[in-house]
């Protein structure tokens, strides 16, 4: 079982795990919170699959009694030398407001170029329940989990690589959210390739070869 032995190193939290040492620095941090019960989560800000995990229980030190004391003693550390937890000057939430202004205008032009195309924009509903794959869906209507009205993309971790594929390779939103689990995935737009193939090939009319999918493509039912 993994042991784990956290420090607060001034600007940074040092996590050693046997062998190995991960320095976050505290600037990365953006949440910490509690889940399952017994696991700490520590959003460093590059994306649900790059979340750090820690059992309270497999950690030697600190000693701590629950993961909610493992959260608040390392929400504690969070004050570093980079921020000492004073106010802003007038000059600095002068500059802030001015960069909030420009930054307003470039989202309202994004916005503006994506508007035809949903799922340019942030996901209506992400599914991380497991740490090793994230379930992200837009909704062309309601958001209603069951309707077919949702375009929903797949990204996993396998060893060092992340890999995004889609509901049977597209972004329509066509699909149910509640259907996740069983839908198949595919890179974006397939398209299958003449002429010698590598030793694996994904099958271009279906995830078991043979020319059957594993589950039917719905139609989108107005």
């Amino acid at each position: 079982m993994a042991q784990f032995q956290i420090f607060n190193d001034g600007a940074v939290i040092r996590i050693e795990n046997g062998t190995k040492t991960l320095l976050v620095t505290k600037e990365q941090v953006k949440t910490i919170d509690t889940i399952q019960n017994n696991i700490v989560r520590i959003d460093i800000g590059e994306g649900p699959l790059k979340n750090i995990f820690v059992n309270y229980q497999d950690v030697q030190t600190p000693v701590v009694q629950s993961a909610n004391e493992l959260r608040d003693l390392i929400k504690g550390w969070m004050l570093s030398d980079n921020y000492n937890g004073g106010d802003a000057t007038e000059a600095t939430q002068l500059s802030i407001l001015n960069k909030l202004g420009d930054l307003a205008l470039i989202l309202q032009a994004i916005k503006q170029q994506e508007a035809e195309d949903i799922t340019k924009s942030e996901p209506s509903r992400l599914d991380e329940s497991n740490p090793y794959m994230v379930y992200r869906g837009w909704h062309s209507k309601w958001g209603i989990p069951d309707g077919r009205e949702w375009a929903i993309q797949r990204v996993r971790r396998e060893g060092d690589e992340i890999i995004h594929e889609w509901a049977f390779g597209n972004n329509r939103a066509i699909y149910p959210w509640n259907d996740r689990l069983t839908l198949e995935y595919i890179p974006y737009q397939y398209a299958p390739v003449e002429g010698e193939l590598p030793d694996f090939n994904p099958p271009a009319e279906g995830p078991n070869g043979n020319g059957e999918t594993f589950m039917q493509e719905p139609t989108n039912q107005e």
